[in-house]
């Protein structure tokens, strides 16, 4: 008998042992030196909180818990923590001052961090206003009120606390990756007879309905952690809902882990024009919510059995890049966003984008990005991509609000109204990401 066939029957065997359960047969390598671990911390307030997400709205109860959910991996060159958190948005600077904090307590630096929001609208709101204020007219008396300061603090320790303990329990662990599907969202961008663009549903819109998977696990096959990409607001609940909650991102998180027996991170995607398939229901009793749990939950779970390779043998790469982008004429710009704004040579004044990168070995390409962009673009992104996985973390190290499409700029509407950019963007932001990957896969 061939050497390479003993060995493959001996991989078979070892992967049946290990993970009896599974549906898929899972080969598993054990050569390298990767170490993972996960932390799930409650940051559910105690007390009542101003809700972000739509009009002014205090809070009078809590239906389902909020955590930060926080992955630590470690390459033996390159530490990488990825945390998911159960709010709505941050502002860029808030997120700085916490990193700040954080490489002060511990010497982990900003760039080895991404912090991304689920984009629940039934979570407290998490520090200062940002760009929102230029937006006021649009947004009306969201911001009207005094914020609630302390539960900055209380969300900021927890975090720090958090990647602390994930550090310190980093393990030996294997990774593997999935792509999945689910129809759980729908382009939101509705149109009236006339025409015009308005927040509804649209079934025939574009859409990005992918689920990118990363599985987490022990050298004996237990799980360690799962982290799920998927472009959906997390808009179940309408404005008359008063209960904290995670709204669909919490609620499926917490119903995959029941089953799958590990923390799950919910990493938003491109959800800038994208919807639940039921929306801003009026109370828990009428949302549907639940439904999730199999449109969506039960896909991702598809996702994990389906996973058939599992590997210790991972390299880690962190880049970041800038793209430059023309800022909407008119707007002003805020002291805390400098850094985010230049003039170019020919004085036209810009918005600078971070586009964080990480590889993952020669295969898999994630970007994440502080924006609430439009599935259209993360789907020609991903199109021309040279790796064999892409996947776009949305919302991430703060919010720079929507980059809608050029088409979308043209039919205006709600998200191209509360935009930053102009109609260019779409070109720039495609343009700097394909190239930044381009680069990577050569590399």
């Amino acid at each position: 008998m061939k050497v390479g066939m003993v060995r493959g029957i001996i991989i078979a065997i070892v992967a049946l042992i290990v993970a009896p359960g599974c549906k898929t047969m899972v080969t598993q390598e054990t050569s390298g030196t990767f170490r993972a671990a996960c932390v799930k911390v409650d940051v559910t307030p105690d007390q009542p909180q101003w809700l972000q997400g739509y009009g002014q709205r205090l809070s009078e109860g809590v239906h389902d818990k909020l955590y930060h959910r926080i992955v630590a991996m470690d390459d033996s060159t390159t530490q990488f923590y990825l945390i998911a958190t159960d709010i709505c948005v941050m502002t860029p600077s808030y997120c700085e001052d916490v990193f700040q904090e954080l490489e002060k307590e511990t010497g982990i630096k900003a760039e080895q961090v991404w912090w991304t929001t689920t984009h629940t609208h039934a979570a407290p709101e998490v520090g200062p206003t940002g760009i929102e204020q230029l937006f006021m007219d649009t947004l009306g008396d969201r911001y009207s009120h005094e914020p609630n300061v302390e539960y900055w603090g209380t969300l900021k320790d927890a975090l720090i606390e958090g990647v602390k303990k994930a550090r310190a329990q980093l393990e030996p662990a294997r990774l593997g990756i999935g792509v999945g599907e689910s129809f759980a969202n729908i382009n939101r961008r509705g149109k009236t007879g006339d025409g015009k663009s308005i927040l509804g549903v649209n079934p025939e819109g574009p859409v990005d309905r992918q689920i990118g998977l990363i599985r987490l696990e022990r050298l004996d096959g237990t799980p360690i952690a799962l982290v799920a990409n998927y472009a959906i607001h997390g808009t179940v609940l309408g404005n008359k809902n008063m209960l904290i909650s995670g709204d669909v991102p919490g609620i499926v998180a917490e119903y995959v882990e029941s089953k799958a027996g590990a923390p799950m991170l919910f990493v938003n995607g491109a959800l800038g024009n994208v919807a639940p398939i039921y929306s801003v229901q009026v109370d828990f009793a009428h949302s549907h919510i639940n439904e999730f749990k199999s449109l969506l939950g039960n896909k991702i779970l598809a996702t994990n059995e389906s996973i058939s390779f599992m590997t210790s043998d991972v390299t880690l790469s962190l880049d970041k890049v800038i793209v430059d982008t023309p800022r909407k004429a008119g707007l002003a710009w805020l002291d805390p966003l400098e850094d985010y704004a230049r003039v170019s040579k020919e004085g036209t004044t810009l918005v600078r984008v971070p586009i964080y990168s990480l590889t993952i070995n020669d295969d898999t390409v994630i970007w994440g990005a502080p924006l609430e962009l439009f599935s259209e673009i993360a789907l020609n992104v991903r199109d021309a991509s040279p790796f064999e996985h892409t996947f776009y973390y949305g919302l991430t190290n703060g919010t720079l609000l929507y980059l809608p499409t050029r088409e979308a700029f043209a039919e205006g509407g709600y998200e191209p109204g509360v935009s930053p950019f102009t109609a260019q963007a779409e070109e720039d932001l495609t343009a700097g990401v394909i190239q930044h990957m381009q680069r990577l896969a050569r590399r």
